[in-house]
């Protein structure tokens, strides 16, 4: 009986590895599987709940209550009951797709949780099968496992946020764009302007996207001279695809606040957020960055001086205003969006004009520290060891260098296949014209999160094979 049990159990063992051997790709899956047990353990452990980290930002909870209007009384609006005043601050994007769940589910986020870590066991996928496109199935393996071990998607998938669900969104575009560039039939040029529509929406951050996705379909164009005339045609309709998915959210906005706009974010963003790091930056009080622009009503005593000197601005713009709604205009009630009864698309105007004159102040002290930051985010947290905030936000600095040394590595690494392998343009376009859009976007900011959708792309590049080996390890 034993030595019958034996034999099963070694037949099954060498079954099982004959299937990995002839079938290697079977291995993401289920470490990915395994990734994302894991990171609902660690989740738990450290929280007491698997959706212990769901609500960390203050985002979360603005989108959680976003979706359940939408799910349970058909109203885009952060009003906790009736009237549902329309909402103009976030993009529908991720609201849609948590109301989607909170409709035919419950309204636990922790189902909302789990459902992100099989996202990232459909971007590991998504990310392996585009490789397989450009080199082997071992090599398009080994992308994938590399993205299932960075660490910083699958923290970031515990949160509720748009930020793993959009790694989902970019990496199929990526698939339908390849498709489209072919190019294919007329259906994958409307899917590729609906998915690049849909991103845009997901994340106003991705609002370079449409450029790259055009772009690249007029590169096409130019190189394939024999199928000019589908290619102008793939054009036309991703552009036509793109502007109906935009138009009737900026439609929306037109009807309920009067303005042609995706949100009153931009003002906001950029005197807040990214006026305020060059600043900063220029006053050389970087580490001060955490407690400036901290959003946390605890540390009530951390200073703003930046933030404070912008209100001072803007309350002389609307200087004519009652004092009443003078003493309003704050960055507690405007940096998280408008929280006043003033119009948002008129604060966020103002606020842009303050910003840019901020920004123009200095042009060369505002590229320079663009361009710092880039690097930073592309190698963060190393910026952390190298210049630490100041307390209570400094880290270990030695954990920080030996994460950011990680990102650091890939990033010299993907820098050295470009300049010494010089790769062909079809193979590398997409991945780096959307990491470029995607940095150029959110310079200045220093935040991981928008570093995640760039690390898949990365890694591809990073693991394009040479050109002299291409032959061999991908015949197409």
């Amino acid at each position: 009986m034993f030595n019958s049990l034996w034999f099963g159990a070694v037949h099954c063992r060498r079954l099982f590895a004959m299937q990995f051997i002839k079938h290697p790709m079977l291995l993401l899956p289920i470490i990915s599987i395994l990734a994302g047990v894991g990171t609902l353990i660690f989740a738990h452990q450290r929280t007491g709940s698997i959706d212990g980290y769901a609500f960390s930002s203050l985002d979360g909870r603005e989108y959680y209550q976003l979706a359940t209007n939408l799910a349970h009384h058909g109203r885009f609006s952060q009003s906790e009951s009736p009237p549902f005043d329309p909402d103009t601050w976030r993009t529908p994007g991720y609201p849609l797709f948590l109301a989607l769940h909170l409709f035919i589910g419950d309204n636990s986020s922790l189902e909302l949780i789990v459902v992100q870590q099989l996202l990232n066991l459909i971007n590991s996928l998504l990310l392996a099968f585009m490789a397989m496109k450009y080199m082997s199935t071992r090599r398009a393996l080994l992308v994938g496992l590399l993205f299932v071990f960075e660490p910083y998607h699958h923290f970031y998938s515990l949160w509720l946020m748009p930020t793993t669900l959009f790694v989902t969104v970019l990496l199929l575009i990526w698939h339908v764009w390849h498709r489209a560039a072919a190019p294919g039939r007329w259906q994958w040029s409307a899917l590729l302007g609906a998915l690049t529509g849909f991103a845009v929406l997901l994340r106003p951050v991705s609002i370079l996207l449409p450029v790259v996705v055009l772009a690249g379909l007029g590169i096409e164009w130019f190189r394939q001279r024999e199928k000019r005339k589908v290619l102008f045609r793939a054009f036309g309709v991703t552009l036509a695809a793109m502007m109906l998915i935009v138009g009737a959210w900026v439609g929306r906005n037109k009807v309920v606040a009067g303005r042609f706009a995706l949100s009153h974010q931009s003002g906001i963003v950029l005197s807040y957020f990214k006026a305020t790091e060059v600043m900063l930056w220029r006053l050389g009080r970087t580490a001060d960055r955490y407690a400036e622009t901290s959003l946390d009503p605890e540390p009530g005593d951390q200073p703003h001086i930046v933030w404070d000197d912008i209100d001072a601005r803007l309350r002389n713009h609307f200087a004519d205003l009652p004092a009443e709604q003078l003493n309003q205009l704050q960055w507690p009630k405007l940096a998280q969006g408008n929280k006043t009864d003033l119009d948002s698309f008129e604060v966020s105007a103002a606020l842009r004009s303050i910003g840019l004159e901020m920004l123009l102040q200095e042009p060369l002290s505002t590229l320079a520290c663009c361009f710092v930051r880039c690097f930073s985010i592309l190698t963060f947290p190393l910026n952390l060891a190298i210049c630490p905030p100041a307390e209570p936000y400094a880290p270990d600095r030695l954990v920080a260098a030996a994460k950011g040394g990680i990102y650091l590595a890939l990033l010299v690494w993907v820098l050295v296949r470009l300049f010494m392998e010089r790769p062909r343009l079809e193979q590398v376009y997409f991945p780096l014209a959307c990491t470029l859009a995607l940095l150029l976007a959110s310079t200045p900011q220093l935040d991981p999160r928008f570093r995640v959708p760039m690390i898949p792309l990365l890694l591809f590049v990073a693991l394009l094979p040479r050109r002299k080996h291409l032959s061999k390890e991908n015949p197409h």
